[in-house]
């Protein structure tokens, strides 16, 4: 028979490859391993994978595609004998005998006993099913010598006995968990074909819809020419996309058959599964075997754990059914939703059985269901999944149900719809007197207590908390100590920070008596707070790390009182400069989040900015400034965030010396209110005001506000206000020509910071701060301590100017030159030099422009750009932008050190 050439030869790999040189491990030549499975589902870049790995490593290969046509005994021994020969051109091979087991044997006793370590791929193996081709191929593994390893390609787990291979240690193994695309891979195939870097946000985001597939980021890329463009693709990424129903119903229509089909529309009703979930929702005969061909089949379905019988849908999958399950009958849809239902709750998992009981569309057990179960809901922070349901049910139940219309006011609260909770409260008060009603007294005062403190009067919140304390509660359990937690934020947010602590310390301790993680994780967090109040900020980070612990321990990583945490510990290191870090934690915040709209994460999206603005990198914080307006554009906030996002779009504006932005802030802005600064949100709103004033040298008014702010730290013990109010006043004593006062207000300052630790907002004065540090520290008189933390601050000043330098620095032929004849600098600068217009492209690299930016700088197309930077990478040996920054700052380091 004719042999096609292509069939032996690895795949053209496509125009851009990520280099994937973390799966190095699994391409180890080691003796002991006979087989390798790489198994996936389609798109996850398999034989992509080894199509590019295999020759980077050096590793022999010979190659064989196998297609349906190729599960003929005869066909398959013709293939695999020439493949075979590839490798060993100067074996002699017989001609296939009529058993394919006996063409193995006589293979096999022709091969030589020793050779340079090789590999047999296989590519698309789920095609072979003949019992005589995997009996001969089991007969191979078994006798094949130990410098040959098969590699096996396929969307399913090849039936060739790999339990007993695992257990010997002679299988390698690589699934689709290790094939999903990380972080950095993405950034590399967003680097390689577009023009501009996505967002980390929008980036990581991506990651977790796509849960790092390969073909659905490459159809992100495909698609997009703007950032702008990407992040709306992103939004709409799901699996009822049309181009994704048309891959599926494809992959479906040459895999199962209707029946099977249609158990798996079925299915797709469910969020996990498990044979006896199924067997309880369907009925059929062989129900457990043809689950187990489903999940077999190298569809969309991932076990949980590796050797547990749970499995779920790749999120895309699930959309893709979910979005087919119109086929089903309404009256199937629904049996199928109140049986999964049922079955959710026998099974002790209330919250998938309320997702099942909204879909079923039944009001009175979807009501029974939400009443029975609403406290666990709640103290599990099923807050969307709640008002999902109440919404379901609709006002005129609610008000007629005095569980609901609590479960109401504590949902829509925790939503920061608080219109919507004062409407629970009027309901609440309209009929307090009703028996059912009064005997959620305890309950019903502690939401209008929580209300209050949210509205800012905490002097109303106070004794309604003290009220409830008084009165048993009989339906939602944790209502003593969530009455305790309120008491104690309204003596923080009055000032009273002592008793606060005081109280919040008992909190922790009740909400751990009674195993309520979620209570325990936010008094855990505002026991930081208070604590980063009063300038200890180390205590803080020490409570933070217990509250890490709890959330490890407690899986509240998904949580929404998570994002709590999350915040404040980026705003704790962002303050102490450990950018990285910072940023780290707001990412982790905005994932916990990401379902329920950005608004929710407006706090994370400020930490990413103020880090953006830390590192002087334009470009980021540019892009996250503009985020952080729209999301503020579009909801109502509490004074607390909105004096947090201010602060930041100031210093933004400071930076770009955009004075007109600041005027008009100030004339939109939350009014100045320095009388009631007795905590750190009124504190910073006025602050900003202070500093709006400054910048638009309006000296006094700016003083007479901090002045007054000076009274409330010093009467209430704000240390961490008190040291920001006292940078304020050094910046505006400096920008008005007093000196002396500058610098005795910044000796302060640098005081207060041995018991801070502040440095970030130090490093926000800006071009003003190493000037007056270095008229500070030629003065003299500064304690050891306050001496050296002001040096370090000039250091972290310094770098920061510099690095607003490196476009002007890399544009100067003089640098050039410099650079390039330096007896120090890499080999590669010299034997493959660059040209000025790389040197340009390397420059603005560093800068932190991306691809479109650039391209705007120098006047050129973004494509023409692309080439030059392909051609840099080149010559520098380098594959990710990360590398051309790194190699940018080494060079500036070596004549800056000058």
């Amino acid at each position: 028979m004719s042999l096609i050439p292509s069939k032996l030869s690895p795949p053209p790999l496509p125009p851009w490859v990520v280099a994937r040189e973390r799966l190095n491990v699994h391409f180890v030549l080691d003796e002991r391993v006979r087989l390798q499975v790489v198994q996936a589902p389609a798109g996850y870049g398999k034989s992509t994978l080894l199509a590019e790995r295999l020759p980077a490593l050096e590793q022999d290969a010979a190659w064989l595609r196998l297609d349906a046509q190729d599960d003929a005994p005869a066909r398959f021994a013709a293939y695999f004998r020439a493949a075979l020969a590839g490798l060993l051109p100067e074996a002699v091979l017989a001609a296939p005998q009529d058993s394919f087991g006996d063409s193995v044997a006589t293979w096999l006793a022709a091969l030589p006993a020793s050779h340079p370590p090789c590999r047999l791929v296989l590519d698309e193996f789920e095609h072979i099913r003949a019992p005589e081709l995997l009996e001969g191929l089991g007969l191979w593994l078994r006798h094949q010598p130990p410098w040959l390893t098969l590699s096996l390609i396929g969307r399913v787990a090849p039936p060739l006995g790999l339990a007993a291979l695992r257990l010997r240690g002679e299988l390698e193994e690589v699934d689709a968990a290790a094939l999903a695309f990380d972080l950095e891979e993405a950034q590399t195939l967003c680097a390689e074909q577009l023009s501009f870097p996505p967002t980390r946000v929008s980036l990581e985001r991506a990651l977790r819809r796509t849960e790092g597939w390969a073909m659905a980021l490459n159809w992100l890329v495909e698609r997009t020419t703007t950032r702008a463009g990407f992040d709306a693709l992103v939004d709409r990424l799901q699996g009822s996309h049309p181009d994704f129903v048309a891959w599926f119903d494809d992959l479906l229509a040459e895999t199962l058959d209707e029946a099977d089909r249609q158990l798996l529309l079925q299915l797709g009703v469910l969020e996990r599964f498990s044979p006896p979930l199924v067997a309880r929702l369907l009925e059929g005969r062989r129900l457990p075997q043809r689950l187990d061909d489903l999940i077999r089949a190298g569809l969309f379905i991932q076990r949980l754990t590796p050797h547990e019988q749970w499995c779920r849908f790749h999120p895309l999958f699930a959309g893709y059914l979910h979005h087919r399950r119109h086929e089903l009958s309404l009256d199937t849809q629904r049996q199928l939703h109140r049986r999964a239902s049922q079955a959710w709750l026998a099974l002790g998992d209330p919250a998938l059985a309320l997702a099942q009981a909204i879909e079923a569309e039944e009001p009175g057990p979807l009501a029974e269901l939400i009443e029975a179960q609403g406290p666990t809901l709640l103290a599990n922070g099923h807050f969307a999944l709640l008002a999902r349901g109440l919404a379901t049910l609709g006002d005129t139940r609610l008000v007629t149900s005095p569980r609901l219309t609590l479960i109401h006011g504590w949902v829509s609260h925790a939503q920061y719809q608080f219109a919507r909770t004062r409407q629970a409260i009027d309901w609440i008060e309209a009929q307090l007197e009703a028996p059912e009603w009064q005997a959620l007294a305890a309950e019903f005062a502690t939401l209008r207590a929580q209300l209050a403190i949210n509205q800012g009067d905490a002097e109303r919140a106070a004794p309604l908390a003290e009220a409830a304390l008084a009165l048993p509660a009989r339906y939602l359990a944790a209502t003593p100590v969530s009455a305790g937690a309120i008491l104690a934020e309204s003596r923080f947010v009055l000032g009273h920070l002592e008793e606060s602590l005081s109280r919040v310390q008992e909190v922790e301790q009740e909400a751990a008596r009674i195993h309520d993680d979620q209570l325990l994780l936010w008094a855990h967090c505002h026991h930081s707070e208070t604590l980063v109040a009063q300038g200890r900020l180390q205590a803080a980070y020490d409570v933070q790390e217990r509250a890490l612990a709890l959330v490890e321990r407690g899986n509240l990583e998904r949580q929404p009182i998570s994002e709590f945490l999350y915040r404040i510990r980026s705003q704790l290191l962002w303050e102490w400069h450990r950018l990285e870090e910072s940023e780290q934690a707001a990412l982790a915040g905005i994932a916990v989040l990401d379902s329920q709209g950005e608004r929710w994460s407006l706090q994370c999206h400020i930490g990413l900015a103020k880090v953006a603005l830390s590192r002087g990198d334009q470009a980021q914080a540019a892009d996250h400034i503009r985020r952080l307006r729209k999301v503020l554009a579009e909801g109502d906030y509490h004074i607390d965030w909105l004096a947090n996002a201010h602060a930041t779009l100031l210093g933004w504006w400071q930076a770009n010396d955009d004075r007109d932005a600041v005027a008009r802030w100030l004339q939109e802005a939350p009014p100045p209110q320095p009388e009631a600064a007795s905590n750190h949100f009124v504190q910073c709103n006025v602050r900003n005001h202070a500093r709006a004033l400054t910048l638009l040298e309006r000296f006094d008014e700016a003083e007479a506000l901090l002045d007054t702010l000076e009274e409330h730290t010093a009467r209430l013990g704000l240390v961490t206000d008190a040291n920001r109010n006292r940078l304020c006043l050094a910046a505006l004593a400096w920008q008005r020509g007093r000196q002396d006062a500058a610098l005795a207000h910044l000796r302060q300052a640098l005081a207060l910071a041995g018991r801070t630790g502040l440095t970030g907002s130090f490093l926000r004065l800006g071009r003003a701060l190493p000037e007056m540090l270095q008229a500070l520290l030629d003065a003299g008189g500064l304690e050891r301590l306050d001496r050296d933390r002001a040096e370090r601050l000039l250091s972290l000043a310094g770098r920061q100017r510099e690095f607003g330098q490196a476009v002007r620095l890399m544009l100067d032929d003089a640098v050039i030159e410099d650079i390039v004849n330096r007896p120090d600098v890499p080999e590669l600068i010299r034997t493959s030099p660059l040209t000025r217009r790389e040197w340009q492209i390397l420059g603005l690299i560093h800068a932190g422009l991306s691809n479109e930016q650039i391209a705007e700088q120098l006047g050129v197309a973004p494509t023409t750009v692309k080439t030059h930077i392909r051609s840099l990478y080149q010559k520098q040996d380098i594959r990710r932008r990360e590398e051309a920054i790194a190699l940018a700052a080494d060079l500036l380091a070596r004549i800056q050190g000058e």
